[in-house]
């Protein structure tokens, strides 16, 4: 089960660790040279997506400027996917779908290299999407997670404030499709949490916070998660320099089917679960 984040004196205590974490990389990252070899895994958590896998993985394998390796989770297709893969890939079956937060756990547990990539079966990286990402955190190492911005879209389509109950209800009838934006600076935009389309970061920092939340079936784990790094004292932004093609985002999920219902139970918990978030980070 996930930790959850907690106010007090804990948060402190957490937060004055990741500081001290954070200062002791920073005095190796600026001793050394970054030679652009940064070796990178690729988590793509798949279930029936067809020629959409493939267009992920290539694009995965078609990256420069950083070393990758893809780890695809077939969360129980029928018939199982069978992605084109290089030797140095991974393909993990499940029988069943556990869900994006689990399926996804189970590639990063497979995950090696200190940055891992979690990418959505029907998105496109650019050549240099991994790199730009990558060179941002290299260039800010209080920041755990960095996302891009999704082509023929705003930033605040994908991203931006802590959601609230006003702004996902006017998402879900279509009043609204943009989130509260973030605070632009030195080239990132600093918001509170990045969709899951395309979301890269460091190793540690997901493990301190143990990962996503198994609890969130499908949605809003990805919000949940960048939270909780925030209230691990860490910092998360999207990187306008980098793109990635992805489909917006559905504004409505049909709230009266079964899937519809277990994501509303399942933003109404996030909701709660956050609901002082604004009290405890403050905004740097």
């Amino acid at each position: 089960m996930t930790r959850s984040a907690s106010a007090g004196s804990s948060t402190t205590r957490r937060a004055h660790r990741a500081q001290v974490a954070r200062d002791e990389r920073l005095m190796v990252d600026t001793a050394s040279a970054r030679d652009g070899s940064e070796t990178i895994d690729v988590v793509i958590l798949a279930w029936n997506d067809g020629e959409l896998l493939d267009r992920a993985v290539d694009s995965v394998h078609a990256s420069v400027g950083v070393r990758v390796r893809c780890i695809v989770v077939d969360n129980g297709s029928d018939p199982p996917a069978r992605p084109v893969l290089a030797d140095t890939d991974l393909l993990v079956r499940s029988e069943t779908n556990s869900g994006v937060a689990a399926g996804r756990n189970i590639g990063a547990r497979h995950a090696t290299a200190p940055l891992v990539c979690f990418l959505d079966s029907d998105a496109v990286l650019h050549l240099d999407t991994l790199r730009v990402l990558s060179d941002a955190l290299f260039r800010n190492p209080d920041v755990a997670l960095v996302a891009p911005v999704f082509d023929g879209q705003e930033p605040t389509d994908s991203g931006g404030l802590a959601p609230t109950f006003g702004r996902k209800l006017g998402r879900v009838t279509g009043r609204t499709a943009a989130y509260a934006p973030g605070r632009s600076r030195n080239g990132l935009i600093e918001v509170d949490f990045a969709i899951g389309a395309c979301q890269l970061f460091r190793r540690e920092a997901f493990d301190h916070v143990d990962g996503l939340d198994e609890r969130y079936f499908y949605g809003p784990e990805d919000a949940d998660f960048c939270m909780r790094l925030r209230l691990d004292g860490w910092r998360v932004a999207q990187v306008p320099a980098a793109r990635c093609e992805h489909p917006p985002r559905r504004r409505n999920r049909g709230v009266l089917t079964v899937g519809g219902l277990r994501h509303a139970v399942a933003v109404l918990r996030f909701l709660w679960r956050h609901h002082r978030y604004r009290g405890q980070v403050p905004t740097p």
